[in-house]
């Protein structure tokens, strides 16, 4: 019986594996919740981009990165397997629009580009549980 369960139990937690095609797979391959909060009260966003194009590796995407201002230092984080990466940044030096063209012009020559799945600009919407 505990067998049954068992295998039971391992066969519906198949359903449960990320596919890593969706737009939440992506993100939560590069979500930190360090900083997410550090930028967030900061008055920081973070912006979760898909990589396009030919592969772009890790040195690549970092070095784009470090060179732009109103991005948070060390705030990058970087999935290759699932072709995402997150960045927070200040929108009042940088906006969406001026990061996304600065860092296609940086990876224009390796034939990539970066677009944008998700903007966190404020904490979620916690609700109370109710018992």
């Amino acid at each position: 019986m505990r067998l049954a369960l068992a295998v039971a139990g391992g066969l519906l937690s198949l359903q449960a594996l990320a596919c890593g095609y969706c737009v939440e797979d992506k993100i939560a391959a590069t979500y930190d919740h360090a900083v997410v909060s550090r930028a967030l009260a900061q008055g920081h966003h973070v912006v979760f981009f898909h990589v396009e194009g030919a592969p772009v590796t890790r040195r690549a995407l970092e070095d784009a990165a470090s060179a732009l201002p109103g991005i948070d230092k060390g705030s990058m984080r970087i999935s290759p397997d699932l072709l995402t990466v997150s960045v927070a940044f200040d929108p009042g030096r940088v906006s969406l629009v001026q990061l996304n063209a600065r860092l296609d012009r940086s990876l224009a020559a390796r034939k990539a580009a970066l677009l944008p799945l998700r903007v966190m600009e404020r904490p979620a919407d916690l609700k109370a549980v109710m018992r």
